[in-house]
């Protein structure tokens, strides 16, 4: 069966160039500030984007992104996310699908997917879900029109059986009798396969006990919340996904980019509304609550795990984006940490995870300006203050 989604994470590498911009009434000077190597340009200074086919279909993946469950809309139960991937290749998918499905995803024309995971039980530090816990995991592919993908989650679902055809028992669903469902009896987990339009959804979901009546009810609950979705979501053909707006709302413009070669990319230049944001953290109730406590409605994440991520979140206003900054700092950096000298609205703290991954870094810096709220973070505290410095100038500099 498909394997469960491992927790994922994005993050930021470094570039230099002198601070552009003036000082505004009431404001400070972003030009006397201590930005070090990094830029305070606005990103589409930097950077012209040009559609191309692995950019775009990137965007393709982000748009669909906004339209995958969250673990609450299934069931309360499942508070945690367990990671989002985005994929335009049948490697790529293969990730969460079973490998032998990969054929057939390359003969039924798969365009673009993105599978989101999620659990009862918060996963451990390499994104792993604790034995006993439920979970599902939650892969929605685009085909290039109904016809393909009824024909390829009949295939999908048939390969999957066949891995263990001797064990393996067909469950019909009564509620979706469309949905290609088994499971291994004895088994606490239960695949399905179904055709929604161009649209292909797999499930792979797993509760505490091997009862068939809980995992189907479960499955049919994730249907009734997918399905939805997906009906407000038109289809793209591919001129339709080269056509995708690059940064609509000007916020990656307003994000810290430390890179010097960069362009979209799910895990490492993308944007989300709040339903693809919350299928990027860990703990969805948490966030769930600052999004509502703040009217969070886009997110941006630019870089790569190795090095730190930068993060931007558009809020209400601006006493909303001081709380946002606020709760993201308490949620795992509460540490005492400086604040970088002269940065308005800016606040530090260091990790309380004595046992966090090598890709969560020690500091954390939250700049609030207007009705944003930026996140930046490094091992070490000199280098995440010049980052948190060249956010707040970048976004000074942003405002027109």
């Amino acid at each position: 069966m498909t394997a469960v989604l491992a927790l994922t994470a994005a993050a930021v590498a470094g570039c230099g160039s002198t601070v552009s911009g003036s000082a505004r009434p009431g404001e400070i000077d972003v030009r006397t500030l201590d930005v070090g190597k990094y830029s305070t340009d606005p990103l589409d200074m930097r950077y012209e984007y040009y559609p191309s086919k692995m950019k775009s279909t990137s965007l393709a993946e982000q748009r669909l992104a906004d339209h995958l469950v969250n673990g609450a809309d299934i069931d309360p139960q499942f508070k945690y996310g367990t990671g989002s991937h985005g994929f335009s290749s049948s490697d790529g998918a293969t990730q969460t699908l079973a490998k032998v499905t990969a054929p057939i995803l390359d003969a039924d024309k798969m365009m673009f997917g993105v599978a989101v995971g999620h659990s009862a039980k918060q996963a451990d530090k390499n994104g792993d879900t604790p034995d006993g816990s439920a979970f599902t995991t939650v892969t929605v592919m685009q085909f290039p029109d109904a016809a393909m993908a009824s024909k390829a989650a009949t295939e999908l679902e048939a390969a999957d059986f066949d891995v263990a055809a001797d064990v393996n028992q067909r469950v019909p669903m009564t509620k979706y009798p469309d949905a290609h469902t088994h499971w291994r009896p004895g088994v606490a987990s239960i695949g399905s396969t179904i055709a929604h339009g161009s649209y292909v959804v797999d499930v792979y979901l797993g509760a505490s006990d091997p009862d068939l009546s809980t995992l189907t009810a479960l499955t049919e609950k994730l249907y009734d919340a997918q399905l939805p979705l997906l009906d407000s979501l038109p289809p793209l053909d591919m001129m339709g996904v080269l056509r995708l707006p690059f940064d609509a709302d000007g916020m990656l413009r307003r994000t810290l980019e430390t890179q010097v070669y960069f362009g979209p990319d799910f895990s490492d230049q993308a944007v989300a509304e709040p339903r693809g944001f919350l299928n990027r953290v860990g703990d969805q109730d948490f966030w769930r609550g600052v999004i509502t406590d703040t009217g969070m409605d886009r997110f941006t994440t630019t870089g790569a795990s190795y090095d730190g991520i930068s993060m931007l979140f558009r809020t209400r206003d601006a006493q909303a984006a001081e709380r946002l900054s606020a709760a993201a700092l308490e949620r795992g950096y509460s540490g005492v940490a400086d604040a970088p000298a002269g940065v308005p609205n800016t606040k530090c703290g260091e990790t309380t995870d004595q046992n966090r991954s090598s890709t969560v870094k020690r500091f954390k810096c939250m700049v609030s300006y207007r009705q944003y709220a930026a996140s930046v973070e490094s091992d070490q505290l000199s280098d995440a203050h010049q980052r948190a410095a060249a956010q707040y100038a970048l976004l000074a500099n942003s405002t027109w």
